[in-house]
């Protein structure tokens, strides 16, 4: 497997992940967004003679769209990760499997996935070049 090829398969593995931080910080946002609201207090007579009313309009339609935002998100995250799963789920060796779901569908940290499988972290970095060949393998096989 080519450095390309391998940056390639990683890149295709790490899509949830991507999604994950991505909408996290739909969330961040939209929780700063609710703050906002949440400090809004105005009486009648200043909305009559402001634009206060299309400003907290804006602000409720603003949420209203990140809150669609992270919930396409969601489902997004979801139908990447059972793919991912069944690619993963089709690597024969148990030991490689597991890896590759701590690193991929867990979103583990390298020390983790070592400390976890009772590895070293060289140990571990060995493994995971073995599991992106097999499935590298089981792509080319289909």
């Amino acid at each position: 497997m080519t450095d390309e090829q391998k940056k390639d398969l990683i890149k295709y593995l790490n899509r949830a992940f991507i999604l994950t931080k991505i909408k996290q910080r739909l969330e961040r946002e939209y929780k700063q967004k609710l703050k906002e609201m949440d400090s809004i207090s105005v009486s009648c007579e200043e909305i009559k003679v402001s634009n206060i009313a299309s400003n907290v309009e804006n602000k409720a339609l603003d949420l209203v769209s990140l809150k669609k935002d992270i919930d396409l998100h969601n489902v997004k995250i979801e139908e990447v990760k059972r793919e991912i799963s069944c690619v993963i789920s089709r690597v024969e060796d148990e030991n490689l499997r597991d890896l590759l779901r701590l690193r991929y569908l867990e979103f583990r940290k390298w020390e983790d996935i070592a400390y976890i499988l009772n590895y070293t972290k060289r140990h571990t970095h060995r493994k995971h070049n073995r599991a992106l060949k097999e499935i590298e393998k089981i792509s080319i096989s289909n």
